[in-house]
């Protein structure tokens, strides 16, 4: 198979039509979600992933709002060029459910492909099954975002680290952008479905390189120690902080 045809698999980037939709849809969600949750965004770090021509930006997962939080702090003149890796088990329809649901889900496909650019991988083949592909869409000039947890944690505490993101950048030669959320497994953790009340705060971190002679594994172990020292980074009440508030915080 070649490396357009990969690409073409992922159907990423939509026709652009579907673009505009979703993402106008998606800017409204992230409008009246900061309304709904009454609260300022804090986010600090981000101006490096504009200063970066290509790179992989690696956070936490808590909740399904982290994708379209953190695909939304991607700078505006980046977004068309970057993709979300996403699993397509979590989100494919199954013959065995209910029409409605398919239904839901094949909107939720459309919407996410067309908004995020989300590239539904198959998990179940292992954590380097889908490398080759996303090999080509880098090779291909994109950027990605990816959650190395692969799942959304239910303690709030990380989860185990895969080795794909590190594997991706080592053998590719890209810089690497830790972002720490926090907030979002008070605002929408696993099981609730109506967001509420929470501080939020998503900080990125320093870009980090794979060295010549690192394994995907300790590359991968040095990524979760910079997402979780991020936790008690200085940088959210320094220059570089950005806020957006709710129209009751802004009066």
């Amino acid at each position: 198979m070649s490396a357009s045809q990969s690409i073409a698999e992922f159907r990423i980037p939509m026709p652009p039509l579907s673009r505009v939709v979703a993402r106008s849809v998606l800017s409204f969600l992230h409008f009246a979600g900061r309304i709904v949750c009454r609260v300022p965004i804090r986010r600090s770090g981000f101006e490096c992933v504009e200063e970066m021509p290509q790179s992989i930006v690696v956070s936490n997962h808590h909740s399904l709002i982290d994708t379209p939080l953190l695909f939304m702090s991607i700078p505006s003149n980046r977004r068309n060029r970057t993709a979300t890796v996403g699993g397509l088990d979590f989100f494919k329809a199954e013959s065995g459910q209910p029409w409605f649901e398919r239904g839901f889900r094949k909107i939720v496909i459309w919407f996410i492909r067309s908004a995020m650019n989300v590239m539904l991988i198959d998990r179940v083949g292992g954590e380097y099954s889908e490398l080759d592909r996303i090999d080509a869409m880098i090779a291909a000039g994109w950027s990605l975002v990816i959650f190395p947890e692969a799942t959304r944690s239910r303690d709030g505490r990380p989860g185990r680290f895969r080795h794909g993101a590190a594997e991706l950048a080592r053998r590719n030669d890209l810089p690497v952008i830790p972002v720490r959320i926090e907030g979002t497994e008070h605002i929408l953790p696993p099981g609730v479905w109506w967001p509420r009340a929470a501080p939020l705060r998503m900080i990125a971190g320093e870009p980090l390189r794979a060295t010549p002679d690192e394994t995907a594994t300790a590359f991968t172990r040095r990524l979760a120690v910079a997402i979780e020292r991020l936790s008690t980074s200085p940088a959210t009440s320094e220059v570089g902080v950005t806020e957006e508030m709710s129209p009751e915080h802004a009066r």
